[in-house]
């Protein structure tokens, strides 16, 4: 018999939902999980959020937001080369975790602080929106959300997934499996399509945030990097901008331990047997993962998510 008929709708549901056995597997090995408002966290959640609750950020602060495996790390290391005025080698001799703090992990277990002061200090969160503290939502510092297209996130985060300790390092999580988790929105951090949305959002209607695009970085980063000094009010030289942009390569980050993660210097972050943090950095990936029935599915998901966005413009090639 020819096998039932299903409209769009339903069969883009039944491809994309995980199922209760699968969530609660992918639950199960990530350390110390917590869920709060149907988001899955990794441990140390609660006190963090308090913690930020009323830490105050200001004129001299500069928070850079992303969904993960969405070009952060890049962005941090670009944004750090120019608050240092773009000393290249004084920063390259400096963990990027001590120079650009993670605020979703509670104050007392950050790295030392940066021994050299920068023109202004730099941040990074993964955060969804709402769980910002007020400084931040009420502009009173400047935001740089940067963000890649959906398709190439998640087959990047699934890969960081099989190398992140603290994320159970799941290395037989198949692609399958963590399509539909991807799309269910049931992966730390939670739905990317309402984390870009609620961002993009904010940007359009605060002047103190930026919103970036991975690709546009990929293909013109000096452009990036101009617009970056502008609106942070960080002004470089040729000479200088020309010497950031070179050490902000993928190549270069990729061979530099201050910046690529290396289980030599972050040793409970990320294991090394199983591929390294910084792995391919390109557009198009997706195409290697993606099946037609999961890319049309992901397609009409994207266009019931994302109604409203349609000025949002990803390249996906």
């Amino acid at each position: 018999a020819l096998p039932t008929a299903c409209d769009s709708s339903s069969c883009t549901m039944d491809l994309c939902e995980a199922s209760e056995e699968l969530k609660q597997k992918y639950f199960s090995r990530i350390a110390d999980a917590e869920m709060l408002d149907n988001m899955v966290f990794t441990g140390f959640a609660s006190e963090t959020l308090a913690c930020l609750a009323t830490r105050e950020f200001g004129p001299g602060d500069i928070v850079i937001v992303s969904y993960p495996k969405s070009g952060s790390t890049w962005t941090m290391e670009l944004l750090s080369a120019i608050v240092h005025e773009g000393d290249t080698e004084l920063i390259g001799s400096i963990q990027l975790e001590r120079r650009v703090p993670f605020i979703d992990i509670p104050f007392k277990y950050w790295p030392p602080p940066s021994p050299v002061k920068a023109r202004k200090n730099v941040y990074l969160t993964h955060l969804p929106l709402r769980y910002l503290p007020p400084s931040i939502r009420e502009g009173k510092c400047k935001m740089v959300y940067v963000v890649r297209n959906p398709k190439d996130t998640a087959v990047s985060f699934l890969y960081h997934h099989k190398i992140a300790v603290r994320l159970g390092l799941q290395n037989d999580l198949t692609w399958a499996e963590f399509f539909q988790l991807f799309c269910s929105g049931f992966v730390v951090r939670g739905d990317w399509f309402e984390h870009v949305r609620d961002y993009w959002t904010f940007t359009r209607n605060n002047q103190n945030a930026k919103f970036v695009y991975y690709e546009d970085m990929k293909a013109n980063l000096m452009r990036e990097d101009k617009e970056m000094e502008e609106f942070i009010g960080v002004h470089l030289t040729n000479e200088q901008r020309s010497k950031v942009v070179q050490h902000c390569s993928f190549e270069s980050m990729k061979d530099n331990d201050m910046t690529n993660r290396s289980e030599k210097l972050v040793p409970d972050m990320v294991n090394e047997k199983f591929g390294k943090f910084m792995r391919k950095g390109v557009i198009g990936d997706w195409k290697n993962h993606f099946t037609v029935a999961q890319n049309e599915a992901f397609d009409e998901l994207y266009k019931m998510k994302m109604e409203g966005c349609e000025e949002l413009k990803f390249k996906y090639e």
